[in-house]
């Protein structure tokens, strides 16, 4: 019997992307004794790569265990008083987890809402920052939720102006979007990386400014856990960037190993490089997705994301009917996460490895998975 071997899908998601060959073979490797001075150097050369990464030559950065999440939650036990509100730039899930973790940990919160699709108003920030007492200012780079990238030069700005920090999840920007950490000002950027980056998941990245270092070492109230604490793992970084053993808690040796080659890739790639290339792939979807007739969230172009597109379900179809035929086609699509907008959204995620070959091959799916659906409508 003649026997087709079935094509692999596709997977155009926001997360886990698709390591490179070299990362594999790290994250495959057994995890390496916390005191081996091989892993402990390579250790050194992984947060030295992260920090270029982020633009920065004096950040303080961490690798922890734990996913973006985790890593959210970090930020705000360690940095962010009890009781002492904080101004949340929401567009979208992203900016109301943010909301969520500052109020289990009782801290206020003020958080706008902007349209949807639309990046943070500095204007109206600018306002609220002068009215008020704000510690920190929290926002999403990307949202993928939204595909919205916001202008985190200028908010930096704003929140430098009002004394306040401005503490940056970047899970779903690292990797693809520019970031200049030391120029922008920014005080805490938190990366993921199983996205942009190519990398393992179950890790959560830190470059922490000299001044959000500051605000650590003066802290007069004890963080709300234990485990999630940044300050005591920042003497553990500084030694084993010196190639010194420290501990705080058992890091995931062979994820770290794997993040290592992961940013040595994008580091060799090229900072601007990689970013032009998630660029272009997303203007080339963008245009191809027009031409059929699907619309954007993310109404201006200047704030769409480079590696997450989120897209409007066309009018007359259901969510899960229209992603059934572009999967049945070979690409699978994920679906919107955005709660306010119900199932009216689905997204295409292309970071890390993406290539033009894949979105030649995802806008083929979407084509016939819109006339199938339009068929069976």
């Amino acid at each position: 019997m003649d026997l087709k071997d079935p094509v692999t899908p596709l997977a155009m998601v926001v997360g886990p992307t698709r390591p490179a060959p070299s990362v594999l073979e790290r994250l495959g490797d057994p995890a390496p004794p916390l005191t081996d001075p091989e892993f402990i150097a390579e250790f050194g050369r992984c947060l030295s790569r992260l920090r270029t990464l982020v633009g920065s030559t004096t950040a303080s950065v961490a690798v922890v265990p734990g996913t973006g999440t985790n890593g959210m939650e970090s930020i705000v036990v360690s940095l962010l008083r009890p009781g002492v509100p904080v101004l949340v730039a929401s567009t979208g899930m992203w900016g109301d987890r943010w909301r969520e973790i500052c109020l289990r940990h009782q801290v206020p919160v003020h958080a706008p809402r902007f349209p949807v699709g639309r990046a943070p108003d500095p204007v109206l920030l600018e306002k609220l920052l002068s009215r008020g007492h704000y510690q920190a200012l929290l926002v999403a780079h990307v949202d993928s939720s939204s595909g919205v990238r916001a202008d985190l030069p200028e908010l930096a700005r704003l929140a430098r102006q009002s004394d306040a920090l401005c503490l940056v999840d970047g899970v779903s920007a690292i990797g693809a979007e520019h970031i200049e950490l030391d120029a922008w000002g920014l005080d805490v950027y938190l990366g993921g990386p199983p996205k942009g980056l190519a990398g393992p998941p179950g890790l959560a990245t830190f470059a922490l400014s000299e001044r959000a270092v500051r605000r650590l070492g003066e802290r007069d109230w004890t963080p709300g856990s234990y485990s999630l604490d940044l300050a005591p793992w920042l003497p553990v970084m500084a030694a084993t960037e010196r190639g010194e053993f420290g501990y705080f808690q058992s890091p995931a040796g062979n994820l770290v190993l794997a993040l290592s080659e992961a940013l040595r890739l994008a580091l060799a790639e090229g900072r601007e490089a990689r970013v032009g290339r998630h660029m272009a792939l997303r203007d080339r979807l963008h245009e191809g997705l027009a031409e059929l007739g699907v619309k954007l969230l993310a109404a201006e172009p200047a704030e769409r994301a480079n590696g997450v597109t989120v897209c409007v379900v066309p009018e007359g179809m259901r969510e899960e009917e229209f992603l059934g035929a572009v999967a049945a086609e070979g690409v699978l699509l994920p679906g919107g996460t955005f709660s306010a907008l119900g199932n009216r959204t689905f997204r295409v995620g292309h970071l890390g490895t993406v290539t033009d070959a894949d979105i030649t091959r995802t806008l083929a799916a979407v084509r016939a998975g819109l006339r199938s659906s339009g068929r069976n409508r």
